[in-house]
């Protein structure tokens, strides 16, 4: 693996995960000029729902990433990365519609907004619940190409149907003035064209052959993947803990000091987006790495890794250095926002440092289908900053929180460094990991 190849991959995945933030902001800016406030808080609210849900299911793609990579060019392996998860999306996306009422009670109960939002929710959560099946299936899909490094395929579906959800919001929303009810149809509309783009893709690529025949259940390795999905689940849980910790903490110092720091928050998830590019692309190359058994090329693979880890940091750290305040009136014009987000603003050079490696080498683990460094990782950089956050917030208020924030990813960084993803680690996971042993 040279540098040019890896480059090839790693441009269009940074591309593909950066315009995931424009949907909700086209979303936000749609609805924020509609006369009924409540339109706006509705969308969010409904949005914050499938977020959550979908950030939860979000290892279907990161998953299929890996598995796709691992299987090389074997019809029978690559039928099997494809059909086995795609069995999980469809009967996880049956369990949300099951419970779609409870979900939605449950999210009423825990966000509490008023009722004319109540109402604007229930609008748009409604009609897009029934996107479940199209959204689970298209990060399948979406995972297995990206494994395949098919780019081109890649950035259509994810490209292609953003550029669509976009155009229909403005047109249902706000030309036909359909309101949330607009805006939740041109998402399942943007999420049906991405399926159908990415069945025809996989239908290109895929082998044909008396091989793909052996592709049927296997329940030997369907487990195995429930295992190695499963990791990337409770990884994801603490996530979702760390995030509701720090805004709940927030909400505590008052509303000004909690649009400020949602406002910082934005610009380091546009971070975030741009290491989980490099993550995307290198969790390609572990992929083959270990479907090939092969320790040089997964050495080539961290070192890659590494370089355009390093790089991301000093551009990330120095661009925010040199138009800090800038980006912060990007986000808002309200002075008393903008003021506690400029107090507190230094934190945010601290994050690209911090975390830039935890949130790119992870992709190592996940192409070999290696997650439980991911999660343990995860879970002891949450047990450090809990203990950061009792002990600081108390003394320092919400520069001890921000503190907890910049400790929890750095922890996640440190407690990953030690392992390595291939059989020989120290930190490796049973015989039984997808691709392992296999020439």
């Amino acid at each position: 693996m040279t540098q040019r190849e890896y480059l090839r991959v790693l441009g269009p995945f940074v591309l593909t995960t950066m315009t995931q933030p424009l949907l909700g902001a086209v979303d936000t800016a749609v609805m924020g000029r509609l006369p009924d406030p409540a339109c706006i808080a509705g969308v969010a609210v409904g949005a914050v729902i499938f977020n959550t849900v979908y950030w939860l299911l979000g290892f279907l793609r990161v998953g299929s990433t890996g598995f796709s990579a691992q299987a090389g060019e074997d019809p029978e392996r690559l039928c099997k990365a494809l059909a086995l998860p795609g069995v999980m999306a469809l009967g996880l996306s049956l369990l949300v519609l099951l419970l779609q009422r409870p979900i939605f009670a449950g999210a009423m109960f825990v966000l509490d907004p008023d009722e004319a939002t109540r109402r604007v929710a229930a609008v748009y959560y409604d009609i897009l619940i029934w996107g479940a099946p199209l959204t689970l299936c298209n990060y399948v899909l979406l995972g297995w190409l990206m494994g395949r490094s098919l780019v081109a395929a890649a950035l259509l579906m994810q490209i292609g149907g953003n550029a669509i959800n976009m155009a229909l919001d403005v047109l249902f929303a706000a030309v036909l003035d359909g309101g949330p009810a607009g805006v939740a149809a041109a998402t399942l509309v943007a999420q049906s064209f991405s399926l159908v783009a990415g069945i025809v893709a996989v239908r290109r690529a895929l082998p044909r052959g008396d091989s793909l025949r052996a592709c049927r259940p296997d329940g030997a390795e369907m487990l195995r993947m429930m295992r190695v999905n499963g990791h990337l689940f409770l990884r994801t849980i603490c996530l979702l803990v760390q995030t509701n910790m720090f805004m709940a903490t927030a909400a505590g110092f008052g509303t000004a000091a909690l649009s400020g720091n949602a406002v910082l928050m934005q610009i380091m998830l546009l971070f975030s987006y741009m290491f989980e590019g490099v993550a995307n692309a290198s969790s390609v190359f572990a992929g083959r790495a270990a479907g090939l058994g092969s320790a040089r090329l997964m050495e080539e693979a961290r070192r890659a890794t590494r370089l355009w880890t390093l790089v991301a940091m000093l551009l990330l750290a120095g661009c925010y250095a040199l138009w800090r305040l800038p980006l912060l009136r990007l986000f808002t014009d309200l002075p008393e926002v903008l003021a506690e987000a400029e107090r507190y603003s230094l934190w945010g050079l601290l994050f690209p440092v911090a975390g830039g490696f935890g949130l790119s080498y992870y992709g190592l683990f996940t192409g070999a289908g290696r997650t439980r460094p991911v999660f343990v990782s995860t879970l002891l950089a949450l047990c450090v900053f809990a203990l950061v956050w009792a002990a600081a917030v108390p003394l320092w208020g919400n520069h001890g929180l921000w503190l907890a924030y910049i400790v929890f990813y750095a922890g996640r960084s440190l407690f990953l460094a030690p392992c390595r993803p291939l059989p020989e680690s120290p930190c490796r996971e049973p015989a039984t990991a997808p691709g392992e042993g296999r020439p």
